[in-house]
């Protein structure tokens, strides 16, 4: 069952997966009140994906993991990790009397195990001939999409496209044997220059 929750919302051109980690620096007062919220009840807030002046319909979920640097004016840097991906469901830009927005949002499920056996395939494929990685079947049975999308170092609007995707695991499949031809067709250049 998917569960819905209202999340403090901090808009931002930024996708994280589940495990994920980045810096932020907060020094808009409405943030500011946030992160300071979220530390005082060791709450989680959301980072819904924002592009092009656009706010999209899913985002991430993120917890703090620490405060890296304090700044005089009250501006600070933050560690956030990825907890969960969800859809929003109802968006308020303005939460009064707090000065940040929120939103009602669904969680879906990034725990989604690999169950396509072309996915499988491309998933081993990748990690042995791409990072030289011996990765067996079982192993990949037991891994999520999102755990090998976060393994391809995917620009946060890759990231976005794969999540917002009608079949994430075909999306997935794509993205893998495409990053698989690119690898193939620079080793094949590289044996005919060595040939030449």
């Amino acid at each position: 069952m998917k569960t819905q929750l209202t999340l403090p919302m901090f808009p931002l051109n930024l996708f994280l997966f589940p495990g994920e980690t980045t810096k932020l620096h907060i020094f808009e007062e409405r943030y500011k009140q946030l992160v300071e919220e979220c530390l005082e009840n060791r709450a989680a807030f959301g980072v819904p994906y924002f592009e092009r002046g656009q706010l999209q319909k899913y985002g991430c979920e993120v917890k703090i993991n620490r405060i890296l640097k304090n700044y005089e004016n009250g501006a600070l840097d933050i560690l956030v990790e990825g907890i969960a991906i969800f859809k929003i469901m109802d968006y308020t830009e303005v939460l009064h009397p707090k000065l940040y927005g929120a939103a009602l949002v669904e969680f879906i499920n990034s725990s989604e195990r690999i169950t396509l056996a072309n996915l499988q395939d491309a998933t081993v494929n990748y990690f042995g001939s791409v990072q030289n990685k011996l990765v067996d079947y079982e192993t990949v049975s037991h891994l999520s999409v999102y755990s090998v999308a976060s393994a391809l170092q995917l620009t946060h609007a890759e990231k976005y496209k794969l999540v917002s995707s009608f079949n994430p695991q075909m999306h997935l499949l794509n993205l893998l044997n495409f990053i698989i031809h690119i690898i193939n067709t620079e080793a094949q250049l590289k044996d005919r220059f060595a040939e030449n």
